[in-house]
């Protein structure tokens, strides 16, 4: 398959999407203290919100698990 057709297969998150850390943290298939350790270090780009609360671009994350190779790019709902 090429990226091309690969790329259109899955549906893009929304422009301006956020995911929440335990969403990332599925994603990535660790624990939740360690997305938190990772923005704290800067490996994974987050902003927080008033509450001290950190989000994660959804679309900037995802492409970030594809290339570390993170198992699942798609669920992070968990369903």
């Amino acid at each position: 398959m090429s990226q091309q057709s690969e790329a259109k297969s899955r549906p893009a998150p929304p422009v301006g999407a956020y995911l929440s850390r335990l969403q990332v943290a599925r994603l990535f298939g660790v624990s939740p203290s360690t997305v938190t350790r990772w923005a704290r270090l800067g490996m994974l780009h987050a902003v927080r919100t008033p509450g001290g609360h950190y989000r994660f671009p959804a679309e900037a994350t995802h492409r970030t698990a594809r290339e570390a190779g993170a198992v699942d790019t798609t669920r992070t709902n968990g369903t």
